[in-house]
């Protein structure tokens, strides 16, 4: 549960959103992040823009009939191919090809620790600023719908959460709620907690989120832990089961 305002805030500057980002950015620490035996690369790229003075995400909706995660709220990506020099070029290759969004139109301002997401993927989040007048050429076969939310709207107490028990893992997970273009959206899991957490990184007060049991975020504590090789093969083993 939030422990501050239900209205909190972001900075909105291009020098401010760098400096804070910056920060958390894998390439500046010297700390070797490691693609565990078994596990798949891939790349998200988290799109921000300004416009009116708000910070907003730009997040796509995946196409029902993919394999996996369909349907689902989702950033820009996917797998790392061997013609890839870096997890950025994965991001910014993927981006262009499910929305149209050129690479060079990428201002790339951090990239984050990367995470586990089901059933075996290691993923990067590199955060991009892109243009406020970006138009989308959505490729259907992977993508249903691009749409944008404030960031601060991740940062609102608004949300459901459900504990989940997967073996000897306990996750708590964040459901949001919006309406966009008179449909209902559903941003949840990996894709909600990111959010969450970028606009932590770039939030204007000291507000904190509980994000598991007794785990404790906030903008100067994010992305502090670095998992081990065995905790990812652990969460995959873990996922196998189901």
């Amino acid at each position: 549960m939030a422990a501050a305002s239900t209205d909190p805030d972001v900075v909105s500057t291009l020098g401010e959103i760098r400096q804070r980002l910056g920060k958390f950015d894998v390439r500046k620490k010297d700390i070797a992040f490691t693609k565990p035996e078994g596990l798949v690369s891939a790349s998200v790229l988290v799109p921000l823009f300004i416009e009116d003075g708000n910070v907003k995400v730009l997040l796509t909706t995946r196409a029902k009939h993919l394999r996996t995660h369909a349907g689902l709220v989702a950033f820009p990506g996917g797998h790392m191919d061997e013609d890839d020099q870096s997890v950025i070029s994965t991001a910014l290759r993927e981006a262009e090809e499910e929305i149209g969004l050129s690479a060079q139109d990428v201002d790339v301002l951090t990239v984050l620790p990367p995470a586990f997401v089901r059933p075996n993927k290691f993923v990067s989040l590199v955060v991009g600023l892109i243009p406020s007048d970006f138009v989308p050429n959505v490729n259907k076969e992977e993508v249903s719908k691009v749409f944008s939310l404030p960031l601060k709207r991740f940062l609102k107490n608004d949300y459901l959460t459900k504990e989940v028990k997967l073996g000897d893992f306990e996750f708590r997970v964040f459901f949001f709620y919006d309406i966009v273009d008179g449909e209902k959206i559903e941003t949840w899991g990996f894709t909600a907690v990111y959010c969450m957490f970028v606009g932590l990184a770039l939030c204007t007060s000291d507000l904190s989120i509980e994000v598991q049991k007794g785990e404790i975020v906030n903008k100067d504590n994010l992305f502090s832990t670095q998992h081990s090789e065995n905790f990812f093969l652990k969460l995959k083993q873990t996922f196998a089961k189901l």
